[in-house]
């Protein structure tokens, strides 16, 4: 019993006595005054008793609903309440549901019972310990526990909070329970004895390891001879005694029920549980198999020998202290010993790790794992300090007497593996890089930085040739000596960049060889050499094509490269090559989205762009030209596009020869081009334009047909703001009226500029457009439109679907069902194109039915779900004609269908899809058409 049940129990003692004494005093027939003083003297004491416990007391009625009519003021440290808080409550109000419905029937039985007594006058029972959850001020359930006796018409309780113990024994039962999972599922063979050394349990590995049921062995000793050979009796007692001391380890022979003897390794401990000795428990492993392979070694020492010396892997021995004691002829050489004499005695921990740290964490894992490590990785050192990454296979060997003398295992070295690794995380953030938002001169930092770690990179470059100018240029270069990388004529350039390039192969070149090479004429002297110069270069190719080198350098160290950094530069530039082309060509598509494809020259939007930024006072006077090529329709008719694109091109080269530094040239249309003066008057903008008329008066280019013919104007924005629109129409008004004046006209060439574009793109959408044109027209003029309208309706049918040049060919080629995020990208081509038409005056009345080309009759469409009427009506005609041509034309991700089923499926779609009277009359047209073709 504990010493707060002993204090309960005195407790009530005392207050039985108490209540005795009381009784007594009331029969007492002495004087008043000595009866008065005695129990004056008792009510303090129980006062005293009641206030100062740390138990709770109560009073309580006895009847069915019971209410308290005293508490003691212990209840507040308890419950957190103070007393006046639950005088007249019934406990049932603070007693969880679940407790109050076993609690009520035992009040139920108290009361039946004194009523019993009343009618036959038979002693109450005495009320029982019970314990219940109770519902503290903040909320929470504390754990009671109270005993309690009648006294007169009243229940008197003494209660105690248990919650505590409770979470104690909750704690316990769960860590038993944790235990008993742990002892069953072992993968080693386990007994649990009581300090007498009789078996209590044993787990499935025992009777699978000894062949003993526990229902057989339980009770008997251990030490009995059930498990042990006879000349193993005294050894297993005496290992009992360790055990039950403290811990034993030990390598024996056991015997199984059979009588088959085996070896094992044997450990066991105390179980030390409150305090108290209560037993030991008992570890055995089978280690037949490791003691078979040890016999066999023995056996064949020789053989063992020169298979250790020999071997590829790196096999070791230490002592306790880490000392190699053996390691064959493959780990000298590992590790860069000349000799096994120079190694043997050196201390793996000071010689061989780089941090102490790193091997604390070795030791730690080999004990955690009971002395056996499998391909554990560690970073090591080799005798010039160079790292060497390990897998360790290793375990703890045992002297003769059982204890360990040391560790011994194989070394292999991964080192390469973690090096192919660390240049997969390379190339993985390289290609990520390439597939960013980032510049094409930040990848190159990016390609810099993570190349850096995997090889020596401070003095890093990067060299791209340019085919068509017949140059080497250098777009990123880190160099310790030099600062001026020209550019370079590629054909007869020979220097060492050159040379890797021309040849496509790598190049590692140190001082001595490089001046071979210039003396032979091979190369070209050039740059900063030093004695200890070493220099190492790698052409950079996709697909087999060399665009460029990449070379690392040292002027200090000759030895600082070797073949097998030749090789890893080479296995990655694969990747930086394919990630600086990606790069490049997102910056060519940038480039393209501001200048003029064609001449190079800025674009419409970026001119007005401009306009508006130069458009403010700082930058007044502000001058713009205007300028158009006559005669372009000409050429392009007479001599093909090609011809009439040279002369675009010819005069892009000719107005920047005139030009300023800070002056914006665009092409503002296919003939149109447009010059941004800022800071420039108007006399100084008139002298311009004579220049630039000089220098095409002088032109001297052939063919003859490609010299320049053109129509300029001119204005100047002041001091006073003026709309850049008012601005455009004064220059445009007053070019105008020189090509009035000079009797030229000019033509634009953009409707056949999209046309091919659209056709490099998809080689069916030529004959496609061509097809649509003439259903288009037909439906057109049947419904009676306008030559104006037919006008539009013939461009809109060529360029409708311009906007899918902005489409990833992976999304508009795809031949399989698109994802949800690929069919939203696919559905923007119907306003890209809107804004493709808008910018362009020639397609802009058209730009509103490209937009919604693709909206059904019912509202189902995008991409604003128009409806009906409020659909454009040429892009209702469109949306027909387009889907009739479409379901019968061969696509990647389909193929055609024969007219009747096109001509089916537009008539189910009528109503949905398409104009239900539009559909009518589209198919008498293509019915009427097939019968003149059957005629």
């Amino acid at each position: 019993m504990g010493d707060r049940d002993k204090d309960k129990e005195r407790l009530l003692n005392e207050l039985m006595e108490l209540r005795k004494k009381i009784t007594e005093l009331e029969d007492i027939k002495t004087s008043q005054k000595q009866t008065e003083k005695k129990l004056a003297k008792s009510e303090e004491r129980y006062r005293l008793i009641a206030e100062n416990t740390s138990d709770v007391i109560t009073l309580i009625t006895f009847n069915l609903h019971p209410v308290y009519t005293y508490i003691s003021p212990s209840i507040k440290a308890n419950t957190g309440y103070e007393p006046e808080e639950l005088i007249g409550k019934s406990p049932f109000d603070f007693i969880h549901p679940d407790d109050k419905k076993k609690l009520f029937p035992i009040l139920k039985n108290y009361v039946n019972a004194k009523i019993k007594k009343l009618l036959t006058g038979k002693e109450l029972p005495t009320t029982k310990r019970i314990e219940f959850r109770f519902k503290d001020k903040d909320g929470n359930w504390r754990y009671i526990q109270s005993t309690g006796n009648i006294v007169g018409n009243q229940l008197l309780y003494i209660t105690r909070d248990i919650t505590s113990q409770k979470k104690l024994e909750e704690a316990l039962r769960k860590s038993q329970q944790e235990f008993a999972s742990l002892f069953k599922s072992s993968p080693e063979a386990l007994v649990y004895t009581d300090e007498k050394s009789n078996i209590l349990d044993i787990n499935p590995r025992f009777t699978e390891l000894f062949s003993y049921a526990l229902e057989e062995i339980k009770g008997r000793n251990i030490d009995d001879g059930m498990v042990h050979p006879s000349d193993k009796m005294e050894e297993g007692k005496k290992l009992t005694e360790k055990a039950l001391k403290g811990y034993f380890y030990c390598e024996t022979i056991r015997k199984k029920k059979d009588g088959t003897f085996f070896p094992v390794v044997i450990s066991g401990s105390q179980v030390i549980i409150d305090g108290q000795l209560r037993g030991m428990i008992t570890l055995y492993q089978d280690i037949t198999e490791r003691q078979n392979m040890l016999n066999k070694l023995k056996k064949s020492k020789e053989k063992y020998r020169n298979l250790f010396k020999n071997m590829p892997g790196t096999c070791y021995r230490t002592d306790r202290e880490g000392n190699f004691i053996m390691i064959n002829l493959e780990g000298v050489k590992l590790f860069g010993y000349n000799s096994l004499k120079n190694i043997l005695g050196k201390n793996i921990a000071q010689h061989f790790y780089f941090t102490t740290e790193e091997r604390k964490k070795y030791l730690k894992e080999l004990e955690k794992n009971k002395g056996s490590l499998k391909d554990f990785e560690l970073t090591l050192k080799k005798k010039d300090g160079t790292p060497l990454i390990i897998s360790d296979t290793s375990h703890f060997y045992y002297n003769e007497d059982g204890n360990i003398a040391g560790v011994e295992g194989i070394f292999v070295d991964i080192t390469e593996r973690k090096q192919n690794e660390k240049m997969q995380r390379v190339l993985y953030k390289i290609s990520q890089a390439a597939n960013s938002p980032i510049s094409l001169k930040q990848l190159y930092k990016t390609i810099h930085k993570e190349l850096g770690t995997i090889i020596d990179t401070t003095n890093f470059y990067i060299a791209l040739v340019d085919e068509k100018e017949d140059n080497i240029y250098f777009p990123y270069y880190q160099d310790e000596k030099d600062d001026n990388f020209p550019i370079l004529n590629f054909s007869t350039s020979n220097n060492l960049t050159a040379y890797v390039i021309k040849t496509g192969k790598p190049l590692l070149n140190d001082n001595s060889q490089y001046e071979e090479m210039v003396a032979q004429g091979i190369l070209t002297a050039m740059g900063t050499i030093t004695d200890e110069s070493i220099w190492l270069g790698v052409p950079l190719k996709v697909e087999n094509k060399v665009i460029g080198a990449m070379a690392v350098q040292s002027f200090t160290n000759p030895n600082l490269y070797s073949e097998k950094d030749t090789k890893l530069l080479e296995f990655v530039s694969s990747q930086v090559a394919t990630a600086i082309e990606r790069k490049s060509s997102e910056e060519k598509i940038k480039h393209l989205s501001f200048h003029d494809a064609l001449t190079g020259l800025y674009n419409r939007a970026y001119f007005k762009e401009e306009l508006e930024r130069y458009n403010f006072p700082r930058y007044y006077p502000l001058s713009i030209v205007m300028l158009d090529v006559n005669g372009l329709k000409v050429i392009n008719d007479t001599f093909g596009h090609h011809e009439g694109d040279r002369l675009l091109q010819h005069l892009s080269q000719t107005l920047t020869s005139v030009s300023r530094q800070g002056d914006i040239l665009a092409r503002i249309g296919g003939d149109e081009f447009a010059i941004l003066l800022p800071s420039t008057t108007s006399e100084e903008a008139h002298n311009f334009c004579e220049r630039i008329k000089k220098a095409c008066q002088q032109d001297k280019i052939e063919p003859i047909y490609l010299r320049l013919n053109i129509s300029l104007g001119h204005t100047t924005q002041e001091g006073e703001y003026k709309d850049i629109n008012s601005l455009l129409k004064a220059a445009d008004r007053n070019m105008y009226q020189d090509k009035l004046f000079n009797g030229k006209s000019r033509e634009k060439h953009f409707l056949e500029a999209f046309r091919i574009v659209l056709a490099e793109r998809d080689p069916h959408t030529s004959d496609h457009a061509q097809r649509l044109q003439e259903l288009a027209l037909s439906l057109g003029k049947r419904v009676g439109l306008s030559e104006y309208q037919l006008g539009k309706l013939k461009l809109l049918a060529l360029l409708h679907d311009m906007g899918k040049i902005g489409i990833p060919d992976s999304i508009l080629f795809k031949t399989y069902i698109l994802t949800p995020s690929e069919w939203k990208k696919m559905r923007e081509h119907s306003r890209i194109g809107y804004r493709m038409a808008r910018n362009i005056p020639d397609f802009a009345p058209i730009a509103q039915e490209i937009l919604y080309h693709h909206e059904h009759w019912d509202g189902t469409g995008y991409p604003e779900g128009l409806k009906g009427e409020k659909i454009p009506f040429l892009s209702r005609i469109i949306s027909i004609v387009d889907t009739y041509d479409v379901m019968q034309s061969r696509r990647p991700y389909k193929g055609p269908i024969s007219k009747t089923k096109a001509l089916k499926e537009i008539k189910r779609c009528a109503g949905t899809q398409f104009d239900p009277q539009l559909v009518e009359i589209f198919l008498k047209i293509v019915k009427n058409n097939a019968s003149r073709e059957k005629k």
